[in-house]
């Protein structure tokens, strides 16, 4: 294998100059960097790329560092941030475990993490002594981190002030919300939903909410079951969550407690996918017997039948804020900031006027 000293050799220069020359790292005179990498390629030397990355402590990767490969939006995340990492010459890497001990042995110059909760359990645990930059995507939860970490945020009031505007606007006065969470869950949605319909509801707020979790549904043997496999670890799941098969759990709840509710507004596109399904599989026609409205704009919500109506959370530009922020720390250790992007609302076939 050849190596830079034999190029240097060759070259009757120093190592360090043929370094430069070969990095474009410092100044060589054109004609004899002509000359190194003529040799250099004469000789067949190609610079080693883990070698490169100990000597400069810069390997050019980044780790999205995300469990739950089923979630489409995550997914629609990644491929927003292959694209935009790889015009400033980046790559983006998946994890796609709860372990964060491997993170010590990752090639990596920062981290994204999918989500708030996400984040603090990092820096509770490995990211205590281990002070990689990060950025997090955040969906408006109430989560104060143990240290400054940016954050590209989602406003959540907004998106669910849509939803429920959206709905009104059709003539939909009673509205559920479908969610996999518990009543008591601080979640930004569900805080939200509740702050909106207080006025409608007062006390039976409750009745309105499907909750397809274990606090809800203690008597529930067929919530149990599904439920059952999920382990929990310090707070944070460590499984993939199954949106879609929650969102026909909640369908079938929403069918059973016969609501006077004519809409749902659904956690995200999956969980609003899966009651879809399953309002279609009990008889019950979407939009014309229940409107659905669910949150994300993932790819696949354009292509079900009926087409999904939607808030659109816009995962390329979550994606393209990330890696700015993220190549900002690497490479200039820039402060943590936070940058708050506004949804929209995606008009499909799942709600309609009454």
């Amino acid at each position: 294998m050849v190596t830079r000293k034999e190029v240097a050799l060759r070259a009757g220069v120093s190592v360090s100059v043929v370094s430069r020359a070969m990095n474009n790292s410092g100044y060589v005179e054109a004609e004899k960097k002509k000359r190194i990498l003529a040799i250099a390629e004469e000789l067949g030397y190609y610079p080693h790329p883990v070698a490169e990355a100990l000597q400069k402590r810069r390997t050019k990767q980044i780790l999205f560092f995300c469990k739950d490969l089923k979630n489409s939006f995550y997914i629609d995340m990644y491929r927003g941030m292959v694209e935009a990492a790889g015009k400033r010459d980046y790559m983006v890497v998946f994890n796609g475990s709860m372990d964060f001990e491997k993170i010590r042995n990752a090639m990596i110059d920062g981290i994204i993490m999918p989500n708030e909760g996400i984040t603090q359990h990092y820096l509770d645990t490995v990211g205590r002594n281990y002070r990689l930059p990060v950025v997090s995507a955040s969906y408006g939860n109430a989560e104060g981190f143990s240290r400054a970490v940016p954050r590209v945020e989602i406003d959540m009031v907004r998106v669910m002030e849509l939803a429920v505007r959206a709905l009104r606007e059709n003539g939909h006065r009673r509205i559920a919300l479908g969610m996999p969470y518990p009543f008591s869950s601080m979640d930004a949605r569900r805080l939200s939903f509740c702050s909106l319909m207080k006025e409608v509801y007062g006390d039976r707020l409750k009745e309105y909410y499907i909750g397809v979790y274990r606090e809800d549904m203690a008597g529930d043997s067929r919530i149990l079951s599904f439920l059952e496999d999920e382990r929990r670890e310090d707070g944070m799941q460590l499984m993939e969550e199954d949106f879609f098969g929650k969102g026909e759990l909640a369908a079938r709840l929403f069918a059973e407690r016969r609501l006077d509710a004519t809409a749902v507004v659904a956690f995200n596109d999956e969980f609003a996918l899966g009651m879809c399904k399953a309002f279609h599989s009990m008889g019950l026609r979407v939009p014309e017997d229940v409107s659905v409205i669910g949150f994300d704009g993932i790819t696949m919500s354009r292509y079900c039948v009926p087409v999904l109506t939607t808030v659109v959370q816009p995962s390329e530009q979550i994606s393209l804020q990330s890696i700015e922020l993220l190549v900002r720390q690497i490479e200039h250790g820039a402060p943590a900031q936070t940058i708050t992007l506004q949804p929209e609302l995606q008009q499909g076939e799942s709600v309609r006027a009454i």
